[in-house]
């Protein structure tokens, strides 16, 4: 797989995570006890709706459907690098369960 999709995606990511919190940051001083569960929704939404409207599509190896990969694609990108940390944590646990159950 080439890098430019995926170097893309993490650009998209990233962006639309710093726009939502430039966005957030002076609400969030104006009204310091507001909760904001939601925010997450609204960037993945913005990170979604960027990948969708460049066409970004990391998953076209895998799925003969295009709408699939960028449906996908937009679900990645939209979760921005709360996904990615989220994944790499899981990948680390697995990591370090493998290491418990091999004995030296």
């Amino acid at each position: 797989m080439p890098l430019e999709p995926i170097s893309t995606a993490i650009f998209f990511s990233a962006a639309s995570q710093q726009i939502i919190e430039a966005i957030v940051r002076p609400v969030k001083q104006k009204f310091p006890n507001l909760d904001m569960w939601w925010l997450i929704y609204v960037t993945w939404v913005a990170g979604g709706a960027l990948s969708w409207l460049a066409n970004l599509n990391l998953f076209s190896q895998y799925f003969v459907n295009p709408e699939v990969g960028r449906i996908l694609t937009a679900f990645v990108v939209g979760g921005g690098s709360q996904l990615v940390s989220e994944v790499f944590k899981g990948i680390s646990a697995w990591r370090a369960s493998i290491a418990d159950d091999i004995k030296y």
